[in-house]
């Protein structure tokens, strides 16, 4: 959360954090806001709603997301924000952003790659529900998620985290009906790859669930430092590198320039490595 470490040497974010119970919007769609606001915690669904009253939900906002962000000032907002989870937010008046952002090139720049990223993301999102089936649709957000909230594929069987998304929030964000939807999810439970119940995400077979969603490596391994948790590269071939550059854009957070690349563990050694973990 390179951003909200950035912002916390001009602002004291958690003394002035706004608490919006769940359910309620942070802002509507038509909205003139005046305000930019970071994500602290929680789950906020981005979605548009058309005059029949269908609903398209265009992504899912994480901790350290910044959100309100327009072309230009006044613009009503063409989305709305709603609250999946009670959502702790902090919020800059636009002018203020805007000072701040011109006195702070470092602020400006990732800033700039957050909107680079996410826009990668929606062009992922475009290419999942053009192309792909329900089945690889739903393993492609699912796994998607997976990786925003861990920074990694899935490696151990049985690993799980929380997920505060109904059946009718997958729908709308795949352009599934409900019962597409809870079709699918019996069919990728019955062929143990995920199960889904009670607002908790189990992975019950990472390297299916990866080769479902389209993704052509499998996993990612860490190594612990000083610095935490960072990615490390196992294989340096050619090809390798270039099985890597399929991972999805937009998945993974704003990388820290200062800090050295990063990178993922190939396909050819990623079962040798699920199995020694299990020995």
């Amino acid at each position: 959360m390179l951003i909200r470490k950035e912002l916390e040497t001009i602002a004291d974010l958690e003394a002035g954090a706004q608490v919006i119970p769940v359910g309620s919007d942070l802002y509507r769609q038509g909205d003139i806001s005046s305000a930019c606001y970071i994500v602290l915690n929680g789950w906020i669904a981005l979605s548009v709603l058309l005059d029949d009253g269908s609903c398209q939900i265009l992504d899912f906002a994480l901790p350290g997301a910044v959100l309100g962000l327009h072309s230009r000032p006044g613009a009503p907002m063409y989305h709305s924000a709603h609250c999946l989870s009670i959502v702790r937010v902090y919020a800059f008046p636009r002018r203020k952003l805007d000072n701040i952002i011109e006195t702070n090139p470092r602020l400006a720049v990732l800033l700039c790659r957050q909107i680079t990223a996410d826009e990668a993301r929606a062009h992922d999102h475009l290419t999942n529900l053009g192309l792909r089936g329900a089945r690889e649709r739903i393993a492609h957000l699912l796994l998607e998620i997976y990786v925003r909230l861990r920074h990694r594929l899935p490696i151990e069987p049985g690993e799980n985290i929380h997920l505060p998304l109904s059946q009718g929030h997958i729908g709308q964000a795949l352009g599934l009906t409900y019962v597409h939807v809870s079709r699918t999810l019996q069919i990728l439970r019955e062929q143990k790859i995920i199960r889904f119940a009670n607002r908790k995400l189990e992975i019950i077979d990472p390297p299916a669930l990866t080769a479902a969603a389209g993704i052509e490596f499998d996993v990612i391994d860490y190594q612990h430092n000083d610095r935490g948790q960072q990615l490390v590269q196992t294989s340096s071939s050619a090809s390798d590198r270039g099985r890597t550059a399929s991972f999805p854009a937009g998945w993974m957070p704003v990388q820290d320039d200062r800090r050295t690349c990063t990178g993922l563990v190939s396909s050819s050694g990623a079962r040798e490595f699920i199995a020694a973990r299990a020995a």
